[in-house]
């Protein structure tokens, strides 16, 4: 089985894109799948998708953690070049479809409630 990951990202006006497909585990416990795989840098990622909520687990160093629920507010730790930051994630859409998420999000600065970026993150999985 494969996931396909499709992130734009939008910062400081340009926009990227980022595309990804990757050989994938998918576990189905109670009301959620479970999906893992392993990003370009060789590290573990979870993906635990539900009907009204999704995280991702990136099992780096330190480990990182990020939810996304329709129209809510988390907060996750991501490493950067200057150190950690603590960031909200400003989650403005989650849609789950049978073999695929949509969620539209954006990391913000807690301190300012300054923008840093805004994404378009869709995921797919299955027999492709």
């Amino acid at each position: 089985m494969k996931i396909a990951i499709q992130n734009k990202i939008c910062f400081e006006g340009e926009v990227e894109v980022v595309e990804e497909v990757r050989d994938v585990e998918v576990v189905e416990k109670g009301d959620f799948l479970y999906l893992t795989y392993h990003n370009d840098d060789k590290e573990r990622v979870v993906l635990k998708v539900g009907e009204q909520q999704c995280s991702m687990t990136r099992f780096s160093e330190p480990k990182s953690v990020m939810q996304f629920m329709d129209a809510a507010i988390t907060r996750t730790q991501i490493v950067t070049p200057v150190g950690i930051q603590h960031l909200n994630v400003v989650t403005d859409t989650y849609q789950r479809e049978s073999n695929q998420v949509t969620i539209d999000y954006t990391l913000q600065i807690p301190q300012t409630g300054q923008d840093l970026a805004q994404y378009h993150l869709r995921i797919r999985w299955g027999n492709f």
